[in-house]
């Protein structure tokens, strides 16, 4: 009798660290993008004249770091949500993506989906 209720559990156990692992990897692929992103945009967003001049502070060109964000999320998925911001002399890239699970959707009443979130900062710093 306890037989076939513990084999259930196990199959039960089982479908949840499947369903998580699938999560935790997307976040994972997720997280790493938007670092890049956010690294490629502090890098090149980076207004060179600011550089060339030899100030402290280092500014960041919108309009460059807006590119510099696309070029680095081409291969991501059209399904990604993407927002970014400049905080004073950072890069701040915001990616968002709904993930399918694969057993919980079976379950009546579970929700089908979960939504992960990456967020990563980056700024570009002038050697003393």
């Amino acid at each position: 009798m306890l037989m076939p209720a513990a084999v259930l559990i196990v199959v039960v156990l089982g479908a949840i660290a499947i369903d998580r692992a699938v999560v935790f990897g997307a976040q994972r692929e997720l997280i790493l993008e938007a670092q890049a992103a956010a690294n490629d945009a502090a890098a090149i967003g980076a207004d060179p004249g600011a550089i060339r001049d030899g100030t402290a502070e280092v500014r960041l060109d919108r309009g460059r770091v807006g590119r510099a964000i696309e070029e680095s999320l081409v291969g991501v998925d059209d399904l990604v949500d993407v927002r970014w911001r400049v905080e004073g002399d950072e890069v701040v890239v915001v990616l968002e993506q709904r993930v399918e699970y694969v057993f919980t959707k079976g379950v009546t009443g579970a929700m089908d989906t979960t939504t992960v979130v990456a967020t990563a900062r980056a700024r570009l710093v002038r050697p003393a």
